[in-house]
């Protein structure tokens, strides 16, 4: 099915859409729990694939091979946002991104992501009250490698905000809200976005304080309507991440 013949009895949003978004507005959320759980397999398994095909078929050192995991990574959300747009296309007749609300915000790029630095600070300033233990992890491993940790700061500022936005506040938020509502629906995603950095991680303390900053992006997503106002955020969030973080240890050789 094209996305100019829709599915009976249904009026396709792209054709009422706003090309910025409503403030506060309804979602149509006209995909279902399979078409999550399907983009999800898809995920894990493309990842998986990509991690252990490139180590049985490269032989590379840790640290490189450290690179070309964080790529295969994002690569698995681009194989995976495309069986999804194929999904929409065939089943609904709609589009990926408007469907998942990735329109222009009435606020500003700027503003958006001074918001996110803003939430950047806070949580950093509630990490410290709390004491977040210092500990060993795959993301410390990650970042204690210079080239890795340029690649994941590049992709972490760009790739990751927008993947990730679209993945939980736009495909998955909305199906929470429509089960458990609004407030509850924003903090359901927030936590299962902080368990999905458990692994990375290893704390509760810091699965805590990542749901916490997803709360704050599922906020600005439905006071928006924008899951690219979301991103943005996002982005803000992680850059003033990065930026702390390289101004603490030194710009890497």
């Amino acid at each position: 099915m094209s996305e100019s013949e829709p599915s009976v009895g249904r009026t396709p949003s792209s054709a009422s859409d706003p090309l910025v978004a409503t403030p506060g507005g309804q979602d149509e959320v006209f995909w279902g729990w399979h078409d999550f759980f399907l983009f999800l397999f898809i995920f894990l398994v493309t990842a998986l694939l990509a991690g252990f095909g490139i180590r049985q078929l490269l032989h590379l050192s840790e640290a490189r091979m450290n690179i070309v995991l964080v790529v295969g990574q994002f690569a698995a959300y681009g194989v995976s946002f495309i069986c999804l747009k194929l999904m929409f296309q065939a089943e609904y007749g709609e589009p990926l991104l408007k469907s998942l609300r990735w329109l222009a915000s009435r606020m500003t790029p700027a503003t958006l992501a001074a918001v996110g630095l803003g939430q950047a600070f806070t949580i950093a300033i509630i990490s410290a009250l709390m004491s977040v233990p210092q500990t060993d992890n795959p993301m410390t491993r990650l970042m204690s490698d210079g080239p890795t940790s340029i690649v994941l700061a590049v992709f972490g500022v760009t790739i990751a905000p927008m993947a990730e936005e679209l993945a939980f506040r736009g495909l998955l938020q909305p199906l929470m809200i429509r089960v458990i509502g609004v407030i509850p629906g924003i903090l359901g995603t927030a936590i299962l976005f902080g368990l999905m950095h458990l692994a990375q991680y290893g704390t509760w303390q810091s699965v805590a304080l990542i749901a916490l900053a997803g709360a704050g992006f599922g906020a600005m997503r439905q006071w928006t309507g924008s899951t690219q106002a979301s991103a943005i955020m996002h982005a803000g969030y992680n850059s003033t991440l990065f930026i702390l973080f390289f101004t603490q240890k030194g710009l890497p050789h």
